[in-house]
């Protein structure tokens, strides 16, 4: 059996792509759903997901790395699909955005406790990700998507009206 500190070693190893991942959760849901996100909010889920990893080191100390795990996985978990109520526009995308997140926790602890076949797995669930992305983006036209949207042009009556003239 492995430590605590070897998997929250190992944990740490897979914060980039657990990031990464999550942020490219965000954005498919920014595309689909066309609801701006901020760069700001983007910071916020990246240090939610970030706080996930000093939860489980601190927790682990005291509780064990698997109550930890659920524990920090939990309350990451819920403050991320609370806040994507917010950013994304509802509870049908925030519980999809949850459940991803926590599927995604789910299959990095799985990931975790595997010694000899966690490369393998780790890679095919990449694949897998990677090709469910780009059969779901398959039609998004992400030209329109990136450019700026023209602004209508204001009436000088308009203009006169709020002082601006």
């Amino acid at each position: 059996p492995i430590d605590q500190y070897a998997l929250n070693d190992r944990a740490t190893k897979y914060a980039l792509l657990f990031i990464a991942l999550t942020f490219a959760t965000v954005f498919a849901f920014e595309a689909v759903s066309r609801r701006r996100v901020h760069p700001v909010q983007y910071g916020f889920v990246g240090l939610g997901l970030s706080i996930f990893f000093l939860l489980l080191l601190s927790l682990g100390e005291f509780l064990g790395f698997g109550v930890a795990y659920l524990s920090a996985a939990s309350a990451c978990t819920l403050l991320l699909t609370l806040y994507s109520y917010w950013v994304l526009g509802g509870a049908g995308r925030a519980f999809t955005f949850g459940v991803l997140i926590a599927a995604l926790y789910g299959a990095m602890y799985a990931i975790l406790n595997m010694e000899q076949a966690a490369l393998l797995i780790g890679s095919v669930l990449l694949f897998a990700v990677l090709a469910a992305v780009m059969l779901a983006g398959r039609r998004i036209d992400w030209h329109e998507i990136s450019s700026p949207k023209p602004v209508p042009p204001v009436d000088p009556e308009t203009l006169a009206r709020m002082g601006a003239v």
